[in-house]
């Protein structure tokens, strides 16, 4: 049964949604829908394409396996069939024709779409940057409220698109209450730097490689290591052909896809945590980071400073030299490393799933009960 504003002398209003990246192995954008779903999945309807499956979920498949062709065309028709009063799109694209009478929840991760990068290696990533670029801007000025995950975004948002700063709203991403278990574990020998990146060019890996390589000129630790998680497989050769150019390819590992407890274990082992990023939303490897004790360093560019406070310490990222000499000092100073793990850990639980839960529910709240008078006067399915 869908999810109702209990208004007297009106029909139930029906929260839809955007199932498609919170099924199966899903990160970032589908762990946030999932989270402000939490406690309505079998209330809420979400919508998806044919032979995707969840028995959590309170799913109805339709339309086209092509990602942009069934939330252009499918999503709609899916709205009028089920009668649905209010959708919330949580990837930062909408339909483009929505049933007028349908209310937009947008949730926008980040702009960095929006920004002038370099083409991706990836075929997919390119096309996907510029379905986004022609489709956010339309479906912001559609949408009855935005929400974001940052004032970092927030702000971008008001600015570029002139927005009125009442329709967006500020939800933090968080992490499971497991990432903050406080049980110790051996680091691992040898030591190793650890980055979760990814291809694309708004990840900055490149210059993440050839400023390990700078710190690892600058240590006595003739065993330290980078591990990288996040690259897909086809595209790993190509920044392994880079260390090996930087004289650091015996020292540089590329991994596969890995579950949260890996990944828990990764963390937990690690010597540093270095997030090189020109653009994010968010940064939600930072947060793991910090919840795991260990020691962060990142960007000075984005969203991290929000996010990570004093508990970490910042670079340019445009810059090699200060990257490595960031990282080296951090590594060569066993007490700073120390009152980092623990500075961050004080810090990482300001986005405890307690604190966050609770911002999800504030917002239901606000959201339903502005609802009701518009619901009261117009008796629509609104």
């Amino acid at each position: 049964m869908a999810h109702s504003v209990s208004v007297p002398g009106t029909p139930p209003l029906r929260i839809a949604y955007d199932a498609r990246l919170s099924l199966g192995q899903y990160r970032g954008m589908g762990r946030f829908l999932r989270m402000l779903i939490a406690g309505r999945e079998r209330e809420f309807i979400g919508f998806c394409a044919p032979g995707e499956k969840d028995e959590e979920l309170n799913l109805f498949a339709s339309g086209f396996a092509s990602y942009p062709l069934w939330e252009q065309i499918a999503l709609p028709r899916l709205m009028r069939s089920h009668k649905i009063g209010a959708f919330l799109a949580p990837y930062n694209t909408a339909p483009l024709r929505m049933p007028k009478a349908v209310k937009l929840i947008l949730v926008v991760h980040d702009l960095i779409f929006m920004e002038r990068l370099p083409f991706s290696p990836s075929l997919y990533q390119n096309v996907g940057r510029i379905y986004r670029r022609f489709v956010v801007p339309r479906a912001i000025r559609r949408a009855d409220m935005i929400v974001t995950v940052s004032n970092h975004t927030a702000r971008e948002l008001v600015s570029r698109f002139a927005l009125d700063p009442g329709r967006v709203r500020v939800i933090p991403n968080s992490i499971g209450e497991e990432w903050f278990s406080a049980d110790a574990v051996p680091a691992a020998s040898p030591h190793y730097v650890l980055m979760v990146a990814g291809e694309a060019p708004s990840k900055n890996l490149s210059r993440a490689i050839a400023a390990f390589a700078s710190c690892r000129g600058r240590s006595i630790d003739s065993t330290l290591r980078l591990k990288v998680a996040g690259v897909k497989q086809r595209f790993q050769p190509a920044f392994q052909a880079e260390a090996r150019q930087l004289g650091v390819g015996n020292f540089v590992d590329f991994l596969p896809y890995l579950s949260d407890a890996e990944m828990r274990q990764l963390y937990r082992q690690a010597a540093l945590f270095v997030m090189p990023s020109l653009a994010e939303g968010f940064g939600i490897p930072v947060l793991e980071a910090m919840a795991s004790g260990l020691p962060v360093a990142a960007s000075s560019a984005t969203c991290f400073e929000e996010i990570g406070g004093d508990a970490v310490r910042y670079f340019n990222p445009y810059s090699i030299d200060n990257m490595a000499e960031v990282m080296h000092n951090i590594l060569a100073n066993p007490a700073l490393q120390a009152e980092m793990s623990a500075r961050g850990q004080m810090q990482a639980r300001k986005f405890h799933p307690d604190v966050v839960r609770e911002q999800v529910r504030s917002f239901w709240i606000e959201l339903e009960q502005s609802l009701k008078p518009a619901r009261s006067e117009e008796n629509s399915s609104w």
